[in-house]
């Protein structure tokens, strides 16, 4: 594959790449980079467009077009469901994404003692686990130095602390998850997750900024 197919294909769905493009961005750096802009512009797309609906615009748009009638409420009603229907099934996986971003982070907070524990494990846990979910690691993340099981709002995570050359990031490996979501990155209390849908369940990574948080996601492979 070239860049510009590759390019191509990530206009197309930057969330969902072939194996061949899967490839392609990890050998090509510029494209890699490029593949992570338009990530990045897909979430805040999609943030933008919710944009709250202020009381009695719905009359107010009615009145200025003279459709205010009896006999066309119907017409109106119908019109409010399709509308609203459309507009909740395509926030809907982007505002859950930001859902389990804040759970992520709330949960990392609430147990500060995972950045000072240090433990040994096995030097295979990380890829073993993110295997389990389908998922490869391209580049070595770091040595786990934090695991355990810890329960979340709706299902079990398994929460790992990696020690990276850009310092410790907590990874959230959740097979239970079936929501419906979207890649979203999320900002709360001075920190960032990524949350990912993957092939069995969800990820997030979290971190004390946004480039730690890229710096592991580029290292993952998704199937």
């Amino acid at each position: 594959m070239n860049c510009l197919d590759f390019r191509r294909g990530v206009f197309a769905n930057p969330l969902q790449l072939d194996a061949a493009a899967r490839e392609h961005a990890l050998a090509c750096a510029a494209c890699a980079e490029f593949l992570e802009r338009q990530r990045e512009l897909d979430t805040k797309l999609y943030d933008a467009i919710r944009i709250p609906v202020t009381d009695g615009l719905a009359d107010r748009i009615l009145v200025a077009h003279n459709l205010r009638r009896r006999g066309r409420q119907w017409l109106w009603a119908l019109a409010a469901t399709v509308v609203l229907g459309a507009g909740i099934a395509g926030l809907a996986p982007t505002l859950y994404g930001h859902a389990l971003g804040r759970e992520a982070i709330a949960h990392v907070q609430e147990e500060p003692q995972s950045f000072s524990i240090v433990a040994r494990h096995a030097s295979d846990l990380l890829p073993a686990a993110l295997a389990a979910q389908r998922v490869k690691v391209a580049a070595a993340i770091g040595e786990v130095t934090y695991a355990q099981i810890c329960p979340m709002k709706d299902f079990k995570a398994r929460h790992l602390v990696v020690a990276t050359e850009h310092g410790p990031v907590t990874m959230l490996l959740m097979p239970e998850d079936h929501g419906w979501r979207r890649r979203s990155v999320t900002a709360a209390h001075g920190m960032i997750a990524i949350t990912i849908p993957v092939a069995k369940g969800s990820i997030a990574i979290v971190a004390a900024n946004e480039a730690q948080a890229l710096a592991v996601e580029r290292s993952l492979v998704l199937s």
